[in-house]
């Protein structure tokens, strides 16, 4: 979509500005300022091979804005996704893993967790290891570069399925690391929800630790923020979903090499989150 595409948007007041964000690693992003206001303008279609349905995005955006977690939708039409800009900034991991920003982003993520009865709209389910699966046939159809011995890794996820608890699903963002979080300076809101939906409130958990890099004291003041104290058999559901979310990104990244024409290194990218992936595995067997 080009910028006077945008530029011609039915929603915008007079006086239109246009500023291209820098970051995003699947959309583009521009700050449109107008006598309206500010407003966040992403460039998105829907990207079957990852898995993004825009209908389901703009679902569950709406659910989330509705309980005061996400940014309203100010408008859409096919190609792109107006939302009401929110001035702050973008985290960092660094940031993430502060004590003070753990324990608001725990608070955050329950009471998203927990607004099941105030959600309405069609939402789709979201489960990370049949994503995994269909990201797997994709990376194969598109000649992307696998991991060696996936056959064993995958047969590794099936047993990891095993042994997770039965759970309430929940909205869940099924995405979260830092670049999705904004900090107002009162509040955190979380963004791009284009891998939203009903869930294992566990596996958003399981993102921060493994997508901001926690240590296990960081993840630890992560878990107990949320759950009001230790829970040992949660935390170690949070631990199998951890490694799991790893090898789902690591895919997502490595469909990404054949799949996207946006300048980012996602080779780099994903032989840093297998590696990751593998850590958490290791990890686990330890823990036994």
């Amino acid at each position: 979509m080009s910028k006077e595409r945008i530029l011609s948007l039915p929603c915008w007041g007079s006086g239109v500005e246009l500023e291209e964000l820098p970051g995003g690693i699947t959309n583009r992003n521009y700050k449109v300022s107008c006598s309206a206001g500010k407003r966040m303008a992403r460039v998105c279609e829907d990207r079957k091979v990852l898995g993004i349905d825009r209908a389901n995005e703009r679902a569950c955006q709406a659910a989330a804005a509705s309980i005061g977690v996400a940014p309203a939708i100010v408008y859409h039409e096919e190609g792109v996704l107006v939302s009401e800009y929110i001035e702050g900034r973008t985290l960092e991991d660094s940031d993430v893993k502060e004590e003070a920003t753990l324990e608001r982003l725990a608070r955050l993520l329950r009471g998203l967790h927990e607004s099941r009865a105030e959600l309405r709209g069609e939402l789709l389910y979201f489960c990370p290891f049949q994503t995994i699966r269909t990201y797997v046939g994709n990376a194969k159809e598109l000649g992307a570069v696998l991991p060696d011995q996936l056959d064993a890794i995958l047969e590794d996820l099936d047993g990891l399925s095993e042994e997770l608890n039965p759970f309430r699903p929940a909205l869940c963002h099924n995405d979260v690391l830092a670049a999705n979080i904004l900090d107002d300076g009162t509040s955190l809101w979380l963004v791009d929800w284009e891998y939203g939906g009903m869930g294992n409130p566990l596996f958003d958990l399981a993102g921060v630790s493994g997508n901001c890099g926690l240590g296990p004291g960081e993840e630890g003041l992560l878990l107990a923020a949320y759950f009001g104290g230790e829970d040992p058999a949660a935390a170690r559901q949070v631990s199998i979903l951890k490694a799991v979310s790893l090898l789902r990104e690591t895919l997502w990244a490595l469909i990404q090499t054949v799949a996207s024409d946006i300048d980012f290194d996602y080779v780099a990218y994903a032989a840093e989150l297998f590696e990751a992936y593998r850590r958490a595995r290791e990890e686990l067997r330890g823990s036994r």
